[in-house]
Protein backbone atom coordinates (compact mmCIF):
# COMPACT_ATOMS: atom_id res chain seq x y z
CA UNK A 1 0.00 0.00 0.00
CA UNK A 2 1.22 3.63 -0.13
CA UNK A 3 3.12 5.45 1.82
CA UNK A 4 1.92 8.46 3.84
CA UNK A 5 4.20 10.55 1.55
CA UNK A 6 3.12 9.21 -1.42
CA UNK A 7 -0.46 9.57 -0.81
CA UNK A 8 0.35 13.38 -0.30
CA UNK A 9 1.97 13.63 -2.99
CA UNK A 10 -0.48 12.00 -5.34
CA UNK A 11 -3.91 14.28 -3.36
CA UNK A 12 -1.83 17.35 -4.23
CA UNK A 13 -1.11 16.84 -7.79
CA UNK A 14 -4.44 15.39 -8.25
CA UNK A 15 -5.85 18.84 -6.78
CA UNK A 16 -3.97 20.75 -8.59
CA UNK A 17 -4.76 18.52 -12.08
CA UNK A 18 -8.43 19.35 -11.60
CA UNK A 19 -7.72 23.15 -11.76
CA UNK A 20 -6.64 22.28 -15.67
CA UNK A 21 -9.68 19.93 -16.70
CA UNK A 22 -10.79 21.22 -20.75
CA UNK A 23 -12.52 23.22 -21.30
CA UNK A 24 -12.38 25.66 -18.27
CA UNK A 25 -15.23 25.86 -16.44
CA UNK A 26 -16.67 22.31 -17.13
CA UNK A 27 -19.74 21.49 -14.56
CA UNK A 28 -17.79 18.18 -13.51
CA UNK A 29 -14.33 17.11 -13.54
CA UNK A 30 -12.10 14.48 -13.19
CA UNK A 31 -8.97 14.19 -12.51
CA UNK A 32 -6.18 11.27 -11.69
CA UNK A 33 -2.36 10.88 -10.84
CA UNK A 34 -0.28 7.61 -11.34
CA UNK A 35 2.80 6.76 -9.22
CA UNK A 36 5.25 5.24 -11.39
CA UNK A 37 7.80 2.33 -9.99
CA UNK A 38 10.49 5.24 -10.47
CA UNK A 39 8.94 7.47 -8.11
CA UNK A 40 7.43 10.10 -10.50
CA UNK A 41 3.94 11.38 -10.38
CA UNK A 42 2.10 12.14 -13.46
CA UNK A 43 -1.32 14.06 -13.42
CA UNK A 44 -4.19 15.27 -15.75
CA UNK A 45 -7.84 16.03 -16.15
CA UNK A 46 -10.23 15.06 -18.33
CA UNK A 47 -10.38 16.80 -22.06
CA UNK A 48 -14.14 17.37 -22.74
CA UNK A 49 -14.87 17.13 -26.52
CA UNK A 50 -18.86 17.71 -27.50
CA UNK A 51 -19.51 14.69 -29.10
CA UNK A 52 -18.67 12.59 -25.36
CA UNK A 53 -17.35 9.70 -27.50
CA UNK A 54 -14.20 11.79 -27.77
CA UNK A 55 -13.46 12.86 -24.27
CA UNK A 56 -10.25 11.69 -22.85
CA UNK A 57 -10.81 10.67 -18.96
CA UNK A 58 -8.76 11.86 -16.33
CA UNK A 59 -7.37 8.18 -15.69
CA UNK A 60 -6.56 7.86 -19.81
CA UNK A 61 -4.60 11.13 -19.88
CA UNK A 62 -2.68 10.66 -16.66
CA UNK A 63 -1.36 7.21 -18.35
CA UNK A 64 -0.54 8.95 -21.48
CA UNK A 65 1.13 11.55 -19.70
CA UNK A 66 3.86 8.93 -17.64
CA UNK A 67 3.52 7.08 -21.00
CA UNK A 68 5.33 9.91 -22.95
CA UNK A 69 7.90 10.43 -20.31
CA UNK A 70 8.81 6.86 -20.93
CA UNK A 71 7.35 5.65 -17.57
CA UNK A 72 4.39 2.37 -18.20
CA UNK A 73 4.95 0.98 -15.28
CA UNK A 74 2.40 1.96 -12.80
CA UNK A 75 2.08 1.32 -8.88
CA UNK A 76 -0.42 3.75 -8.12
CA UNK A 77 -3.29 6.27 -9.09
CA UNK A 78 -5.29 8.67 -7.12
CA UNK A 79 -8.60 9.54 -8.90
CA UNK A 80 -11.22 12.42 -7.98
CA UNK A 81 -13.89 14.39 -8.85
CA UNK A 82 -15.81 16.95 -7.58
CA UNK A 83 -18.90 15.20 -7.99
CA UNK A 84 -21.12 15.97 -4.56
CA UNK A 85 -21.12 13.21 -3.50
CA UNK A 86 -22.41 11.83 0.30
CA UNK A 87 -20.23 11.28 2.86
CA UNK A 88 -18.51 7.89 2.30
CA UNK A 89 -19.10 8.19 -1.55
CA UNK A 90 -16.06 7.80 -3.77
CA UNK A 91 -15.89 8.43 -7.77
CA UNK A 92 -15.14 5.12 -9.26
CA UNK A 93 -13.09 5.10 -12.62
CA UNK A 94 -15.19 3.90 -15.42
CA UNK A 95 -15.26 0.75 -17.28
CA UNK A 96 -12.93 1.71 -20.04
CA UNK A 97 -10.35 3.30 -17.25
CA UNK A 98 -10.61 0.10 -15.35
CA UNK A 99 -9.41 -1.80 -18.63
CA UNK A 100 -6.47 0.38 -19.50
CA UNK A 101 -5.47 0.08 -15.86
CA UNK A 102 -6.28 -3.63 -15.98
CA UNK A 103 -3.80 -3.72 -19.11
CA UNK A 104 -1.25 -1.89 -17.36
CA UNK A 105 -0.99 -3.86 -14.57
CA UNK A 106 -0.77 -6.73 -16.59
CA UNK A 107 2.06 -5.48 -18.24
CA UNK A 108 3.85 -4.51 -15.63
CA UNK A 109 3.73 -7.61 -13.64
CA UNK A 110 3.39 -4.76 -10.59
CA UNK A 111 0.35 -4.83 -8.22
CA UNK A 112 -1.57 -1.28 -8.54
CA UNK A 113 -3.04 0.73 -5.53
CA UNK A 114 -5.90 2.84 -6.21
CA UNK A 115 -6.40 5.79 -3.80
CA UNK A 116 -10.05 7.05 -4.51
CA UNK A 117 -10.84 10.75 -3.28
CA UNK A 118 -13.83 13.24 -2.34
CA UNK A 119 -15.01 16.27 -1.94
CA UNK A 120 -15.68 15.33 1.48
CA UNK A 121 -11.33 15.01 2.44
CA UNK A 122 -12.11 11.02 2.52
CA UNK A 123 -10.03 8.70 1.08
CA UNK A 124 -10.07 5.08 0.08
CA UNK A 125 -7.13 2.83 -0.86
CA UNK A 126 -7.25 -0.98 -2.09
CA UNK A 127 -5.80 -2.54 -5.10
CA UNK A 128 -6.68 -2.90 -8.61
CA UNK A 129 -7.32 -6.59 -7.79
CA UNK A 130 -9.64 -6.19 -5.04
CA UNK A 131 -11.85 -2.93 -7.13
CA UNK A 132 -12.07 -5.26 -10.22
CA UNK A 133 -13.15 -8.54 -8.17
CA UNK A 134 -16.27 -6.54 -6.46
CA UNK A 135 -17.87 -6.67 -9.87
CA UNK A 136 -16.89 -3.51 -11.05
CA UNK A 137 -18.60 -1.46 -9.14
CA UNK A 138 -17.36 -1.37 -5.54
CA UNK A 139 -20.83 -0.56 -3.17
Amino acid sequence: MLTDAEKKKLKSAVMDAMKHAYPKGAVTTYAAAVLTKLGNIYSAAQYFSDTYSLTLHGEQCALSHAAVHGEGEIVAMAVSSNEKLAKGEFCYPCHMCKQLLYESQRRSKLPMTILLLNQSGEEKELLLDEMLGSYLWPK
